[in-house]
Formats: structure tokens, C-alpha cells, sequence
């Protein structure tokens, strides 16, 4: 049966049919029905329809303004210090509000007499060319702006404001003032420091000056604006310890750099047991002071404690605060606490990061065999990180372990990166990681970690020498001799610096300043064999091989240990290159600890030229693969 309609009663009947009819489709000035159950949709007619409402170009319009409006959050509002939630809360509502962007794009029609509903608009008539005109001049004007935010963010030198904005927020934490009875909890006091500081490293956004750096100011009465300049920051950290039997009493107070005033303060009174979540919430606050939002990654390893025995955490830091001394007394006694501490705690990670830590240094100073340090270390190191799978302080020992007593440098390369992955702010992993890259040639990337490290730490005597090893390596000489000069005015008798100084005077040929400084090395080195090889390698690159040879069999001929290493580069100097390659051999028999440099070491160049060298540096690379690791 065929019903007449008025069109004002028959256009919600054409709209249906445009979308819900048979092949045949509607005839002209009558609408078919069918049964609900053979309705099928003309998704034909349905995407003319979608273009004819302009629903395509609301939603492409829709999508570049909120991808532009997001850039524009994500940029700008950080430096008005605006809060992280508010950014969040823009994305969420720009994504509620595409799909309703659609609805009223389909409600809705933009004509040129303005925007009408759709049921009032005439269906039969064709869409008008100028209706999407001020949707396209949209898109187009928003996409021009987006390319020009991409092309400004990928041409900006250097990624400069990201630099500028870390600095923004950046803070020296001072050591913390005993105000114990008997003044004798220092250990504990700088433990407190250390650990403060290591929690802020961990926060997103914030540049933290690191220990070595920050505790050269124990001490010292000053102005905690002028420290704040010296430092480079514009917050510090100050604060104060009293412990007594059983009670802690620690306040803290953080200072604007620039203007004096405090911007938090706070005074704990806890038992030792709340200790152990003190520096965790002390960086918490801090953060909080700062304007900074903490991401849920930074949150939960806060809130992870370091242990739950007070005695094994006491134990640790008097084992840290005798490691920090860099004797080989001091090394032994704080392992022994150390041990102490896991023995309390076997789950106690710094506890056995700090073990393996004892035997590195006591292998780099020469205490122990390259093999006694594999086969201590390697155990405790790997305990740690099987604890604490985010635990820097652990990649970073390992990476030590991997490259300078394995050899195997692909593997020690991906622990330094994960190290700072966890922990961009560790001037050690970027110190360690820069020395990897020293040894295996690549420069320039070990240039711009060192730069990193230096500037996180940069009165730091080992990260300035390192910097001057890596010149010199480089061929650089000039610029290793002002490094270290600038290091040796920062610690007059930093051992490592004066060797490095000798031997860059004596690549730049400056045999004199190269002869003098190698002795100071033998006098601060306590005439050992290693240091008294140094001077026997000065007076061969001089031409003074009568003095070297007698050096040598002086140190040869005693029972003392030296390197067989020193005494390759010595033959290589005095062109005798059988007996550089002999001495290399029991180098790498031997696992001398310099032995890793040999790729890049200026020292071994006379000899490089011999067929038996590339044989011999063929023996240590590549190193072994991640499978082939001792468990």
C-alpha cells in the first residue's frame, strides 16, 4: 500500500531508505519497506553521505589541531611550570571529544548561509563547493604549523632547551652535619648524603650534582648562594644528622640558589627501623617542592627499601664511607663490612654490589690478580642484579668486570647503556662507559660521555684524569697535558694524573717535563715496581736506554710484582719489537690490567707494524659472547 506524505513528513522516511534499501533501491516519490530481518546496509550511499556532512574533514581537522594542541602542551607548559595532570588531562579530553566531533559533524551541516541542522538542509541538492572551504583552510593552516614545530624540534642545535630545562631544575645536595654527642657518626652522616642523593639521581627532569663534587664543600663555611653558583645549580640541599641509641633525629631544608629563601624544609625524629625509608621520602619532598611529578617507574623504586635490617644497612655505610678512602687498608676493611651486611641481609643488593666494587679496586691498584677479581667479583655482582633488576650501582660493576677483566666489550657496552637507562644521572656509569669507549677507539662518543660525567661530577680527580687518558689516547696531547695540569690543581697528588701527564709530555716530545713527572709518579706510587717501569719507558722514549735498562733490572730482579705490560711498551720504545711482542704475550697471559689498551695506546705504536701484533690482538677481540659468561 502506497501512503502520500507531505516532504516535511517524507524526508526522515528518503534518509532511511538512502541508507537501508534493496539493489533496485527507492523509486522516485515513494519509499519501500522491508522486513527487518533483510535490511542490509548501502555502505555505498552511507560514505556519500559521510562526505557530503563534511564528517571526513571534521575529523581530519579535528586530529591535527589536537596533535598541535598536544605539542603545544608538551613544549610550553614545562616552562611555565605547569603540572604534568594538566597535560594529561588535555590528551583525555581531546580524545572523549573526537568521537562526539563526529556526531554533530553528522547532525550538522556548514553551508553557506551558516550551520544548519541536517534534517533542514535539501538532500536532493548537491553539495555546495564552498561548504568545506573554511575546513579545508583549517587543515591547511594547522598542518603548515605542525611542520614548522617539526622542523623547528629536528634543526634546533643540539637539542639545546632539552639541556636548558634539565638545568632548570638542578641541585647539589651538601653533606649532611653531624650533631651526634661525640661527633662520631660521620660515616653514618655521609651515608644518609650519598643515599639522598643517589634517590634524586633517579627523578626525571632534575640534573643532581653528583658526590665527589657536592662533598667538597664538607666543611667549609659558606654561603650556600655562592655554593650554589660555584656548583652551577639554583637549589641545595643542606641539612643534619644527631644519632643517638636507637633515635635519629635528621632535618633537611632545600634553598633557592638565587634568592636565599627556603622552599621546603622538614625534621624527622624515627627510630632506626623509619631510617630506612628516610631518603626515600626525602627525595619524594624535594621533588614535590620542585614542581616535579614523579612517574610511576620513579615512585615504585622510591618506595623499594634498600633493606629491612638496620644493622646490615649501618654496616653498609661504614663500609662505603672506608671504600670512599681508596687505600688498599681502607678496601679490605670496608669488603669485610661489606659482608658483614649481606651476611645480616643475604637480599641486601648494595650490600653485594659493594662487595664486588671492593674487588675491582683492589685489582685496579694491584692487590689482587686480574683472575682473583673475576672469580671474587663475579659472584657478588651477579647476586645484586638477580636482587634489584634496577639497580645501576650493578650494571655499572659488571661493565667494569666485562671489559676490563673479561674483555668481552660488546657485552660490558650494553650494561653501561642500561646503567643509564636506569640512572641518566650516575656519573659513574658515564665515566666508565667513556673509559670502555676510550679503549676500543671511539673517541668522539667517549669525548661527549666524559663531558657528561665532568659536568655531573666535575671536581672529580678519576673522571678529570680519565678525560686526559682518552686525549692522550686520541693523539691529542696538548689538550692531555692541560687536563691534567687542571686536574693536578684540583688534587696536587693525584697518582693517575701525574702517569698520564708523563707520558703525554713524552708523545709531545717534551722529554724533560715527561722524565720529571714519571719520578714524582715513582714517589707517590712508594717506589713501586709498576710506577718505576713508567720512569724506565720516560728515559727510553728520551734515547737514555742506558738509564731505562738499569731501571728495569732493578725492578726485574727484586721480588716485587710489576707488569709485563710496562715492559712491552718499554721494548716497543727502544724499538725492540721481539720483545714487545714476547711481553705482550705474558701480558695477556697474565690479564695485565692495562692490557685492555692496547688497541689505542700511543706507547705500543713502534711496534704496531710487527705481523705477531695483530695475531696477539686478535687473541682478546671480539670478546666473549654474553652466553659464554662465568655464572
Amino acid at each position: 500500500m502506497q501512503t502520500t506524505r507531505t516532504q516535511e513528513e517524507a524526508e526522515p522516511v528518503r534518509l532511511t531508505a538512502a541508507l537501508f534499501s534493496s539493489s533496485e533501491g527507492a523509486s522516485a516519490g515513494r519509499t519501500q519497506f522491508y522486513p527487518p530481518r533483510k535490511n542490509t546496509l548501502d555502505l555505498k550511499n552511507f560514505f556519500v553521505e559521510l562526505r557530503r556532512r563534511n564528517v571526513y574533514r571534521v575529523g581530519v581537522a579535528y586530529g591535527v589541531v589536537s596533535w598541535l594542541l598536544i605539542q603545544i602542551a608538551t613544549q610550553v607548559f614545562p616552562f611555565f611550570e605547569i603540572p604534568n595532570w594538566v597535560t594529561r588531562m588535555i590528551i583525555v579530553l581531546l580524545l572523549l571529544g573526537f568521537p562526539v566531533a563526529l556526531v554533530l559533524a553528522w547532525a550538522y551541516e556548514l553551508t553557506p548561509e551558516g550551520l544548519q541542522r541536517t534534517d533542514e538542509v535539501d538532500s536532493k541538492k548537491p553539495a555546495r563547493r564552498g561548504a568545506g572551504h573554511p575546513l579545508n583552510f583549517v587543515i591547511i593552516g594547522v598542518l603548515v604549523a605542525v611542520i614548522a614545530i617539526m622542523a623547528w624540534q629536528h634543526y634546533r642545535p643540539a637539542k639545546a632547551l632539552t639541556a636548558v630545562g634539565a638545568e632548570e631544575r638542578s641541585i647539589a645536595i651538601l653533606p649532611f652535619v653531624d650533631l651526634s654527642q661525640q661527633r662520631d657518626q660521620e660515616y653514618f652522616t655521609d651515608g644518609i648524603t650519598e643515599q639522598i642523593i643517589d634517590s634524586l639521581a633517579h627523578v626525571h627532569g632534575l640534573f643532581v650534582v653528583a658526590r665527589t663534587t657536592a662533598f667538597s664543600f664538607k666543611n667549609k663555611n659558606m654561603d650556600i648562594r655562592e655554593i650554589g653558583r660555584q656548583l652551577g645549580v639554583n637549589h641545595v640541599l643542606e641539612g643534619s644528622v644527631r644519632h643517638g641509641p636507637g633515635k635519629v633525629r635528621v632535618a633537611a631544608q632545600l634553598i633557592d640558589v638565587a634568592s636565599g629563601f627556603h622552599l621546603w624544609s622538614e625534621t624527622y625524629d624515627s627510630t632506626e627501623q623509619d631510617l630506612l625509608s628516610l631518603e626515600s621520602d626525602v627525595a619524594k619532598k624535594v621533588a614535590s617542592a620542585l614542581k616535579i611529578e614523579l612517574h610511576l617507574a620513579e615512585a615504585t623504586q622510591l618506595a623499594k627499601p634498600l633493606t629491612l635490617n638496620p644493622e646490615a644497612y649501618d654496616s653498609y655505610l661504614r663500609g662505603r664511607y672506608l671504600l670512599e678512602k681508596r687505600t688498599i687498608d681502607s678496601i679490605q676493611k670496608g669488603r669485610a663490612l661489606f659482608e658483614e651486611a649481606v651476611a645480616k641481609d643475604p637480599r641486601f643488593a648494595l650490600g653485594h654490589a659493594g662487595i664486588a666494587d671492593s674487588y675491582i679496586l683492589l685489582g685496579k691498584l694491584g692487590a689482587i690478580t686480574s683472575a682473583e677479581v673475576s672469580a671474587r667479583a663475579w659472584p657478588e655482582v651477579s647476586s645484586a642484579i638477580t636482587l634489584d633488576e634496577n639497580l645501576a650501582e650493578g650494571y655499572v660493576s659488571r661493565g667494569i668486570l666485562l671489559t676490563d677483566f673479561e674483555w668481552n666489550w660488546p657485552a660490558a657496552e650494553a650494561d653501561f647503556r642500561k646503567a643509564l637507562e636506569i640512572n641518566s644521572n650516575s656519573a659513574s656509569a658515564h665515566h666508565w662507559y667513556a673509559r670502555h669507549l676510550g679503549e676500543i677507539g671511539r673517541f668522539a662518543e667517549a669525548m661527549r660521555e666524559i663531558g657528561t660525567a665532568e659536568k655531573l661530577d666535575s671536581l672529580d680527580p678519576g673522571i678529570l684524569s680519565s678525560k686526559a687518558k682518552i686525549l692522550c689516547a686520541a693523539r691529542r696531547y696538548d689538550e692531555a697535558i692541560a687536563q691534567c695540569l687542571k686536574t693536578l690543581d684540583r688534587e696536587g697528588n693525584f697518582g693517575p694524573a701525574v702517569s698520564i701527564l708523563a707520558q703525554a709530555y713524552l708523545h709531545n716530545r717534551q722529554y724533560p717535563e715527561g722524565i720529571k713527572a714519571a719520578k714524582k709518579y715513582v714517589e707517590l706510587s712508594s717506589d713501586s715496581g709498576w710506577a718505576k717501569l713508567e720512569l724506565a719507558y720516560a728515559y727510553a722514549a728520551a734515547g737514555n736506554k742506558a738509564e731505562s735498562e738499569r731501571i728495569v733490572n732493578e725492578v726485574t730482579s727484586q721480588a716485587g710484582p710489576f707488569s709485563p705490560y710496562d715492559m712491552a711498551t718499554i721494548c716497543a720504545a727502544r724499538r725492540d719489537s721481539n720483545g714487545a711482542m714476547n711481553w705482550l704475550e705474558k701480558a695477556i697471559e697474565r690479564r695485565s690490567v692495562d692490557v685492555i689498551w692496547i688497541r689505542v695506546d700511543p706507547r705500543l705504536d713502534p711496534a704496531r707494524s710487527d705481523p705477531r701484533f695483530t695475531e696477539i690482538l686478535a687473541r682478546m677481540i671480539p670478546g666473549r659472547q654474553p652466553s659464554e659468561l662465568p655464572k
